[in-house]
């Protein structure tokens, strides 16, 4: 009996310790790798109460921040009917503020209910679910009942007291509710700035998945205020973004930010392509705003293709309540010019006046909430402040670390285990290309060697890669500008490949990159952004004459272990010497 308690009590500790070490704050992501340990310890019978309740509201979290609102409602929804659940713990403050968040997506009146309990729940309490709750108050709720410029002053003040700490996470989280409330009333300059903020301080502190949340707000306010250029650039850096977070809802977001600039600029091909690519992420979240959105464009090709019963068909679903466009789609100026466009195209003159006076009544709306936001915008002054907030914050940093490092410095300055960071340096430099900084050839295959088969219908696949004119390039230039070229290759495949791909050089004038247990359509996407990113590497030699890199590639993908890797690698050299 003793020894059942004692080994009940030793895995209570484990999991306590493992509950503690995975915990996040309410604006922020879980970390995905945690997330099988945690559904193994829920389905555990062994678990105390309060610990299960800790891990399912982790879980539900985890899963609204990949797109899966339906099923991180349920199990909240679930959590608080629990008898057992504290009303007075994080969990039960935490449970009220992610259903706000999951109605406030879905644009339901309960969200400020949710907010209001949350904040009530954590004041003085819980900081992180407090911030939250405070926040979604001042941005979503009471519209029509508190000034903007007071709640832009609520904001500003949040700020101001907060970067008196090093908080960037609250920081950042302030500035995109920032962004949120400038671009609530048309002035989409003053929520980009909020926005880019959001994201660079975000780079240092937030999880992967919870970078890109901006960096979507970002092109958006490019979008809405026409700047397609600065947008496209973004759209560019999500997509960099993507390949290391490489989410269903990651994808979704930026196939959607693809079809909406490519909507915009009436790049209908663009559109077809990227809509192909979304479709199939798509289906794999639950977010009804997304799937409409992905109906409206559908209904835009095929009014560009002259398809009169996809876009009658369109048209009817906006009379059922339960398919039509929510307000929030439905008073969007481009939707509105769309439905005339529609109308018009079906020779359904009535409908089509009807839809123009409520285009023509959405813009004199726009017009005149931007002129009644000129009165608010003297809040805009704060940013000085707020600049020089973020000076003192920076300095306040650098001065804490100086102290630091002379402390360790001091502390560590003739230990031993300089010998053992000497070893590891050695090995690290026996693993890799003295010239790239990529493994070397015998490094990089062996690891892949050792890649096993994958699971779940999923492939390994390997892309050979040759820099085709690099004789070429000698030959003309000299071989220093030679080795200049596969530092400009080996740098643009640091830049477009996940950190857990495999990349090496295997050859004078050759790059390998091995995708482990990957899916084979997101495998094909993945390489195909690596080629496309290859076909842009140039740089200028001494007198400014550019030198552009040609390179071939050749993929393989297996459904089984790379054990022959090395027999891959020559055949795919073989078939590149023929080529």
């Amino acid at each position: 009996m003793f020894f059942v308690t004692y080994s009940q009590s030793v895995l209570a500790d484990k999991i306590d310790d493992f509950i503690q070490s995975i915990q996040v704050s309410t604006y922020n992501c879980p970390d995905d790798q945690f997330i099988p340990q945690v559904d193994e310890y829920i389905k555990r019978r062994s678990v105390l109460p309060e610990q299960l309740i800790k891990l399912k509201v982790h879980k539900a979290q985890w899963l609204i921040c990949v797109g899966k609102n339906d099923q991180a409602q349920m199990i909240l929804e679930n959590l608080l009917s629990d008898p057992l659940m504290a009303q007075n713990s994080q969990s039960y403050a935490s449970v009220y503020y992610h259903l706000g968040y999951i109605f406030d997506v879905q644009e339901s009146p309960q969200k400020c209910d949710y907010y209001r309990q949350s904040e009530q729940l954590a004041k003085d309490k819980f900081a992180d679910v407090y911030l939250s709750s405070q926040l979604g108050l001042i941005t979503v709720c009471d519209q029509d009942k508190q000034d903007i410029g007071i709640k832009l002053g609520r904001l500003f003040a949040l700020l101001k007291s907060y970067s008196e700490s090093d908080d960037l996470e609250s920081i950042a989280h302030i500035h995109n509710n920032i962004g949120l409330l400038y671009a609530s009333i048309g002035q989409r300059a003053l929520a980009a700035e909020q926005y880019e903020k959001t994201y660079e301080l975000g780079l240092k502190v937030y999880e992967e998945k919870n970078q890109i949340a901006p960096l979507i707000s970002l092109i958006t306010s490019y979008t809405g205020s026409g700047d397609y250029e600065n947008a496209k650039l973004m759209i560019e850096e999500l997509g960099k973004r993507n390949l290391k977070i490489n989410t269903p809802l990651s994808n979704s977001l930026f196939h959607f930010a693809q079809s909406r600039q490519a909507y915009r600029t009436n790049d209908f091909e663009a559109l077809r392509n990227s809509m192909r690519s979304w479709n199939v992420f798509l289906k794999q979240i639950s977010q009804k705003t997304m799937n409409l959105l992905y109906d409206w464009y559908a209904a835009a090709l095929c009014l560009h293709d002259k398809d009169r019963i996809c876009v009658s068909e369109f048209l009817q679903k906006q009379n059922d309540t339960n398919l039509a466009m929510p307000a929030s789609l439905s008073n969007h100026l481009h939707y509105a010019a769309f439905l005339v466009k529609a109308h018009l195209f079906l020779g359904n003159i009535e409908a089509a006046k009807l839809s123009f006076d409520n285009y023509f009544s959405i813009s004199l709306e726009k017009i005149k909430k931007q002129q009644q936001s000129a009165r608010v915008l003297g809040a805009a002054n704060l940013h000085n402040e707020i600049i020089g907030l973020e000076t003192h914050l920076t300095k306040a940093k650098e001065q804490r670390l100086q102290i630091i490092l002379l402390v360790l410095m001091t502390i560590l300055g003739l230990i031993v285990l300089v010998y053992l960071t000497v070893g590891r340096s050695y090995l690290r430099k026996l693993a890799t290309d003295p010239l790239t900084g990529l493994f070397n050839e015998h490094s990089v295959v062996t690891q892949i060697k050792k890649v096993k088969a994958p699971i779940d219908d999923k492939v390994n696949a390997l892309a050979l890669i040759d820099v085709s004119n690099f004789t070429a390039i000698n030959a003309q230039y000299g071989y220093k500008v030679g080795e200049l070229a596969l530092k400009q290759v080996a740098e643009c495949l640091k830049q477009v490949t996940r950190e857990k791909d495999i990349v090496g050089r295997v050859g004078a004038d050759q790059f390998i990159v091995c995708l482990v247990n990957i899916e084979n359509v997101i495998a094909e996407e993945l390489f195909s952004r690596i080629q496309k990113a290859l076909t842009d590497v140039n740089f200028k030699v001494g007198n400014r004459e550019k030198v552009d890199v040609f390179s071939n590639m050749h993929v393989y993908s297996s459904v089984t272990s790379l054990s022959d890797a090395d027999e891959v690698l020559a055949e795919i050299r073989s078939v590149l010497r023929k080529a």
